[in-house]
């Protein structure tokens, strides 16, 4: 019995040095990486921009940050993350607040990612590489508790990114030329263009979740000192849904003294070359809209 345990205890061991171990060259993986990973790491670790983009890949391939610091003479980083919102974006502000303060957050409002109701579990797999941080890790354990013991393992909080990771590695892209910002070149398909809806929801099933983290994202940007901008940008034809939809949305920027900038049922909207499909601007949209934007703040 007595040598049984002591095997046991050395499995154990072998285990948590080699799980260890693979934490170690993970993270030296994900720190010298290019790409999204690249980008990823620089906004939780390193960025210090005047001007931080956020939100989902309408964040992503919407916002130009060159446009914005040719107009305004600040300096611009994109953070946006395609598949994910607040859930996700606010574990970042964590990190990125521990450093310093933005004096400009503009934050794109998506109704699937900032709003409704959806697994939220798949948007804390981004965070759960950043664990090492003490205050990344009891936020993903406040969202899930269970996620406390299991972040514990090197290997479960990288087992999301690991092929990403090692891609990205191994093609060092540069993300910095683009200040994060990833244009899209197609242009919307016919069948789509000719499927615009005409009666859009005035209401959607809200998360309170999301909304919780949302709400306490702003309280806490402007309690830093932080301007924050939230937009609704454009989507094909206005989107699913109407203005009243975000009126949720509007609350919260009244209550925290937020500008709310929505385009619905704005001009960009209904001009097709400017779109890559019914939720997603192209590069030469995102242009328009950057211009636009910085023309009503």
């Amino acid at each position: 019995m007595k040598k049984f345990l002591i095997n046991i205890a050395i499995f154990f061991a072998i285990v948590a040095v080699v799980d260890f171990s693979l934490g170690k060259v993970f993270h030296f993986m994900q720190s010298h990486a290019g790409g999204r990973t690249g980008s990823e790491y620089y906004v939780c670790e390193k960025a210090t921009e005047d001007v931080i983009i956020m939100g989902s890949s309408r964040a992503s391939h919407h916002y130009v940050p060159e446009i914005i610091t040719e107009k305004t003479g600040m300096s611009c980083f994109n953070a946006g993350q395609d598949g994910n919102g607040i859930i996700l974006q606010y574990g970042r502000w964590k990190m990125m607040s521990e450093r310093y303060t933005p004096k400009l957050i503009i934050y794109d409002i998506s109704s699937s990612f900032d709003m409704a109701v959806n697994d939220n579990m798949t948007y804390v797999d981004r965070l759960k590489p950043f664990c090492r941080d003490l205050t990344v890790k009891d936020y993903v354990s406040e969202v899930f508790p269970m996620e406390h013991f299991k972040t514990l393992s090197s290997m479960y909080c990288y087992n999301y990114k690991i092929i990403e990771m090692a891609f990205d590695f191994l093609r060092r892209g540069d993300y910095m030329q683009s200040r994060g910002y990833i244009p899209l070149n197609g242009h919307i398909r016919k069948e789509i263009i000719g499927k615009a809806k005409l009666e859009k929801s005035h209401s959607i099933e809200t998360d309170s979740v999301k909304l919780f983290y949302l709400e306490q994202f702003v309280k806490e940007a402007r309690k830093k000192g932080a301007q924050v901008l939230f937009v609704v940008s454009p989507s094909w034809k206005g989107g699913d849904l109407t203005a009243d939809a975000y009126s949720i949305i509007k609350a919260i920027a009244e209550e925290y003294r937020v500008q709310f900038v929505e385009y619905i049922d704005s001009e960009i909207c209904n001009n097709p070359d400017n779109f890559e499909d019914s939720s997603h601007l192209n590069d030469k949209g995102a242009r328009a809209f950057t211009h636009d934007l910085l023309s009503v703040i």
